[in-house]
């Protein structure tokens, strides 16, 4: 249902944001999100279920593109990493609350527990100011400039940075620059395929196909334990080390992570039950590191600004399709087998890192009127 509600949501995200603005497209997305998670919860009937699920799905769908753009257009370069990532931090925190809520709790006490963060988020984007870009392209310099005061010391020249990096009107965007949307779909496309969706949301059923030794439900919340510290480090050193390094490292380990774990388990070595579960957990540290959270800093940072709703929608629309793929097609790859599965999986890792090994340039540090260029330049090139 993510997949499916994804590919139907995003053509309406682009029209929204442009029409209303990110934060207040944001706003209206956010204000009834918790009421689908409570008829699911409290619901007798099994259609209400369905459609609080489909419902739940599209707002979740919604709010990535959508806090992609914002984030990226009132963030200063510095520090635009780190604030990218904390999204991705958000997940992992409640992707482990979800595991050990799902351990803990009866499923619809859990699923209840949902609507409260939605009810919370709605009221604090009431202080989110608006994307001086978009207003901006509204011809709002004035309200632009009052939402850049919000957002910068007041020892900063906002007249300064408005004029640099916000003032020009939308222009045409050559042709060589819409390589960076296609990059990014091919991330995400490789990246689903490369089998993250199962690992997190089969944990449970692929730990107890393993074999592992420990309670599988345990395993779980380790999972979302190293996640989450994986997640945190990477959004700290992120502005540091650098987008380009990180993401292209990552995306090998998760797939010789994957390698790994294919060969025990179709090998079969006495004595070998923990190797499975160690190969997870590489995989989990890595895609926490790197090709968890990099790829939605880049949607924000890569795209040029004229197209950013777009492209990034564009993006989402890739990410959800693939999600759906792999979750139909997952069951009938059990059919040959959790080795074979892995090694499919690592196969989609290996060309996503050839690929980032040869476009993927470095964005670190770069304004975003920069970053409309960085096509220009060769793989890697830092200023």
């Amino acid at each position: 249902m993510p997949g499916i509600a994804g590919v139907v949501m995003t053509l309406a995200t682009v029209p929204g944001m442009e029409a209303l603005g990110p934060r207040k497209f944001l706003f209206i997305i956010l204000l009834p999100a918790g009421i689908p998670w409570l008829v699911q919860a409290f619901t007798p009937y099994l259609s209400l279920l369905y459609l609080g699920r489909v419902v739940s799905c599209f707002i979740y769908i919604a709010l990535g593109p959508v806090t992609a753009v914002l984030v990226a257009e009132i963030s200063e370069p510095r520090i635009r990493g780190m604030l990218l990532s904390a999204e991705e931090i958000t997940v992992a925190i409640a992707q482990m609350a979800i595991y050990i809520m799902a351990h803990s709790l009866p499923w619809d006490v859990a699923t209840a527990a949902c609507a409260g963060p939605m009810i919370l988020v709605a009221a604090l984007t009431f202080f989110v100011p608006e994307s001086p870009y978009w207003l901006i392209r509204r011809g709002q310099k004035d309200a632009a400039l009052e939402s850049l005061k919000k957002l910068r010391s007041p020892k900063q020249d906002v007249n300064l940075e408005l004029s640099r990096n916000f003032s020009k009107r939308p222009r045409n965007i050559p042709a060589f620059n819409m390589g960076s949307v296609l990059l990014l779909a091919a991330v995400f496309t490789l990246r689903e395929l490369g089998g993250q969706f199962v690992m997190f949301s089969y944990t449970v059923y692929m730990f107890q196909k393993a074999g592992v030794g420990l309670d599988a439900f345990v395993c779980t919340i380790l999972v979302g334990v190293v996640r989450l510290v994986f997640t945190v480090v990477s959004a700290a050193v992120v502005d540091r080390v650098g987008r380009r390094p990180l993401l292209i490292a990552t995306s090998f380990v998760c797939g010789a992570a994957e390698v790994v774990g294919a060969v025990f388990l179709l090998v079969d070595v006495p004595g070998s039950s923990w190797v499975p579960l160690a190969a997870v957990m590489v995989f989990v540290s890595s895609y926490g590191l790197g090709i968890g959270p990099i790829p939605w800093t880049l949607m924000g940072e890569l795209i040029p600004t004229p197209v950013r709703n777009i492209g990034s929608s564009l993006c989402y629309l890739s990410f959800s399709l693939f999600t759906f793929v792999i979750s139909f097609v997952f069951p009938y790859l059990m059919e040959i087998g959790l080795g074979y599965a892995l090694l499919v999986f690592s196969s989609a890792n290996a060309i996503l890192t050839l690929l980032l090994w040869a476009f993927l340039p470095e964005t670190r540090g770069k304004s975003l009127s920069d970053l409309e260029n960085a096509f220009q330049s060769s793989p890697g090139h830092s200023e």
